[in-house]
């Protein structure tokens, strides 16, 4: 080893031929800021330098060396010239709009560097540092943070040749005749998020309140999604992999989940039991019991899990739920909590080529409205935490909230909204859940499908499935 320090990577020549080329044609700015901001640059007058270019171009007032030398230091040199005289000399040898772009994802690429080797130095210090009481891996949280963000700010900066990766997917998708993704277990769901799978590199939300069943309906979708080879990580926050496992075969099996627990079952339901449990041990399943991750951490655990069970199958992330990830600022408020989580994950998605699954559930403020179905306020974050997604379905048992208005219900006024808000058939006695959606990409949101609970085995049925074994019956 040497103890000579190396310079930290940086290119002024790409520092300074953008900024000739800003300040030669301000259309260029609009260009060059969509891949980088001031802090990006290495020498800290030409982020000065570009950070008053933007103030101006956002006012519409022309940036040129004569105008933004009013706004910098009066009498600054730099090296043997002064900085009107400097500023003149980049727009001299400014390039062309085209280079300029290219150049700032130069620039854009030796800052994230210097903030890879930051980091590195940040851990190597924190495990130098540790106490006996600290997990040896919370040394390297820092850096995964950060890495996460620097993903999520380089995919972000957007990149050209955009026709041709788009004819790159079409080609694809006709060589695999589908669309690259996980299957749904339920047709309504596909129907009212207008995607015949979930895509890979999107992130999809469900929404419910507490005790509705989106746990039930999620278990539903991985073990559809294992039983045609799709890798499957569950990242809880309240449910144990046991849980999950008896819960899935009060579902497959008939055997409800109290049976279980309590050893009440014959010998036939005890083998479907053990055959259902050697083969779950056999597939690309995993589920980490969560306490504390942030999103960087959870992402960190979904890139690890992709790596180990790679097959060619999209892999499916779930994680159940948003409210109780740990958030980078605990002191901001719930919108920009949801939203800096959901871009992470949106950013998971993307550099994974899995298709991540995020559980919500609701707040309060739809539980006091006279009709209860969900909607985007009811989001945790409201509808501000809507934008990373790519579709967010909700799962609504009419039960639940019927039994809840007629345990309250005073007056015929009451009466009357019962009446009106729920379907006869929840009245009288059906356990139906409507599925429908607070965002959808491209489709048609308004589209809303029932399915059937069947609270015994803690599963959905489609009702068309329902009608369908009822005719079958009849003949």
């Amino acid at each position: 080893m040497t103890d000579i320090q190396k310079p930290l990577p940086h290119n002024i020549d790409l520092e300074q031929a953008i900024l000739g080329a800003v300040l030669v044609n301000n259309n260029c700015f609009d260009l060059v800021s969509k891949v980088i901001q001031p802090h990006h640059f290495f020498e800290p007058l030409h982020g000065k330098v570009f950070e008053v270019i933007g103030k101006m171009v956002s006012v519409g007032r022309k940036a040129d060396p004569k105008t933004v030398k009013s706004y910098l230091p009066e009498g600054e040199r730099v090296g043997e010239i002064t900085l009107g005289e400097y500023l003149v000399r980049l727009a001299v040898e400014a390039v062309a709009p085209v280079q300029a772009r290219d150049y700032a994802t130069g620039v854009l690429h030796h800052w994230i560097d210097r903030q890879i080797i930051s980091g590195c130095e940040e851990t190597i210090s924190g495990v130098y540092a540790r106490s006996p009481d600290m997990d040896p891996f919370s040394a390297s949280g820092a850096l995964e943070d950060r890495l996460a963000k620097l993903r999520g700010e380089h995919i972000g900066g957007g990149s050209g040749n955009l026709g041709h990766q788009y004819l790159e997917a079409m080609t694809a998708a006709q060589q695999r005749q589908s669309i690259a993704g996980v299957p749904i277990c339920l047709d309504e769901i596909a129907e009212v998020i207008s995607e015949p799978c979930f895509e890979a590199g999107n992130l999809y939300g469900l929404l419910s309140s507490s005790g509705e069943g989106k746990t039930s309906l999620t278990l539903q979708m991985i073990t559809h999604a294992l039983k045609r080879g799709h890798p499957v990580l569950f990242m809880s926050y309240d449910q144990s992999g046991e849980q999950c496992v008896r819960q899935m075969i009060a579902q497959e099996h008939d055997i409800e989940a109290r049976r279980q627990r309590a050893g009440d079952i014959s010998e036939k339901e005890m083998k479907k039991a053990v055959d259902f449990a050697t083969w779950i041990d056999r597939q690309p399943f995993e589920v980490v019991k969560c306490t504390n991750q942030t999103a960087p951490q959870l992402l960190s655990f979904a890139r690890a899990f992709v790596k180990r069970f790679a097959n060619g199958k999209v892999p499916l992330i779930v994680i159940d739920h948003i409210r109780v990830i740990t958030p980078e600022d605990s002191r901001a408020d719930p919108g920009t909590k949801a939203l800096g989580i959901g871009q992470i994950l949106k950013v998971g998605a993307e550099m994974t080529g899995s298709a991540f699954l995020v559980l919500n559930q609701r707040n309060t403020s739809g539980m006091t409205r006279d009709n209860p179905r969900p909607i985007a306020s009811d989001l945790f974050g409201g509808e501000g935490a809507v934008t990373p997604f790519d579709a967010i379905f909700y799962v609504y048992r009419y039960k639940k909230f019927y039994e809840k208005r007629k345990d309250i219900a005073a007056t015929d006024a009451d009466w009357k909204k019962i009446h009106k808000v729920f379907p006869a058939a929840v009245i009288e006695g059906e356990d139906i859940a409507q599925i429908g959606a607070v965002k959808v990409r491209f489709g048609d949101a308004a589209i809303k499908n029932n399915l059937i609970f069947e609270a015994r085995f803690t599963r959905y049925k489609s009702e068309r499935q329902n009608d369908a074994e009822l005719q079958e019956a009849m003949l």
